[in-house]
């Protein structure tokens, strides 16, 4: 597959591509073409890489993956 420029893209503008690509394929299922296919799963993972980003930049999610400490439980 050739390489593929993308014009200069926020990325608020990546993740809104990717939500018309899942619209899309939801209404017409994925396209038959192995480029294409190829193309929707490069700009999801994008999506997910930027989400991944934003999610562990944000201070409110710090510690959510840790574990209770042993003599401190919730309930």
């Amino acid at each position: 597959m050739s390489n593929i420029e993308f014009p200069a893209l926020s990325d608020d503008e990546w993740i809104e591509l990717a939500q018309y690509i899942d619209c899309a394929v939801s209404q017409l299922q994925d396209p038959e073409g192995e480029n294409l296919r190829q193309l929707f799963k490069l700009i999801r993972q994008k999506r997910q890489e930027i989400e991944e980003i934003r999610w562990r930049n944000n201070p409110e999610n710090w510690g959510a993956c840790c574990p209770w400490p042993d003599d401190d439980f919730p309930f």
